[in-house]
C-alpha cells in the first residue's frame, strides 16, 4: 500500500547515504533516479505518477568483445582506427551491453577510457572515470575532456542537439568517441546528427 511504498523509498534513499558503491543521481521533486550497486533504482510520487512506483534495474547479461560475432576487417578497424563510432538499436537491444564490452576492450589495450551518462549506469572497472552531465554544464565537460584528453569516451544515450553538439565538437578535438544513440538502423542514426550541426562537419 501506500504507506508501505513511502517506507521502501525512505529506505533505499537512507541506505544510499551509507554505502561508498551508491549516489543519488537526479533528485526532483516528484522522482529520484538511484545508482546502488548494480542496480538503478526509479522512484516516482505523485501527483507525478498517479501513486508510489519502485522499479529497480539490474544489468542481465555482461560479454566481452570477443564474445561479439564481428568480421575480421570489423573487429580490425574497430581496434586500430575507429575514433567515432556509434551504437545504434532500439531501447533493450544492447546498445550499453556492447559499449561496456568495447569499454573495457580499450582499457585492456591501454588505453584512458571515461565516460558521459545521464544517469550512470554502465558497469565499468574503477580505472573509468565516469562523469554525470546532470551535475556538470557541457562546457564542463567539453574543458575536461579537452584538458585530460583520453583515448575513448563512451556517450551514453545522446538525445538532444547539446549532446550531439558535445560529440562532434569532441570529435573534431581529436578525442575518439563512442556514441549511444536509439535509433533502429544506421541512416536513422546519422539523421539525428542532420539539423544540429553542420553538415560537413558529419562524414568526419
Amino acid at each position: 500500500d501506500r504507506d508501505a511504498m513511502k517506507v521502501i523509498a525512505k529506505d533505499i534513499i537512507e541506505e544510499t547515504g551509507m554505502r561508498r558503491d551508491a549516489f543519488i543521481e537526479i533528485e526532483r521533486k516528484y522522482s529520484t533516479i538511484i545508482q546502488l550497486g548494480r542496480f538503478r533504482i526509479v522512484i516516482t510520487r505523485p501527483p507525478f505518477a498517479d501513486g508510489y512506483e519502485i522499479t529497480i534495474v539490474r544489468p542481465v547479461k555482461k560479454l566481452k568483445f570477443s564474445d561479439y560475432p564481428l568480421s575480421d576487417k570489423l573487429r580490425e578497424r574497430i581496434e586500430e582506427q575507429a575514433e567515432g563510432i556509434l551504437i545504434a538499436g532500439a531501447p533493450g537491444h544492447g546498445k550499453s551491453t556492447f559499449a561496456q564490452a568495447l569499454g573495457e576492450f580499450y582499457l585492456s589495450k591501454n588505453r584512458v577510457v571515461k565516460t558521459i551518462e545521464a544517469p550512470r549506469d554502465l558497469v565499468l572497472p574503477d580505472e573509468v572515470t565516469q562523469y554525470a552531465i546532470t551535475y556538470g554544464t557541457y562546457q564542463e565537460i567539453h574543458d575536461i575532456l579537452l584538458l585530460s584528453h583520453p583515448d575513448y569516451t563512451l556517450f551514453d544515450e545522446m538525445r538532444n542537439t547539446e549532446d550531439f553538439q558535445l560529440f562532434a565538437d569532441l570529435r573534431l578535438s581529436g578525442v575518439g568517441m563512442i556514441g549511444i544513440v536509439h535509433a533502429t538502423n544506421p541512416i536513422d542514426a546519422i539523421q539525428r546528427f542532420i539539423g544540429r550541426i553542420e553538415l560537413g562537419v558529419i562524414p568526419h
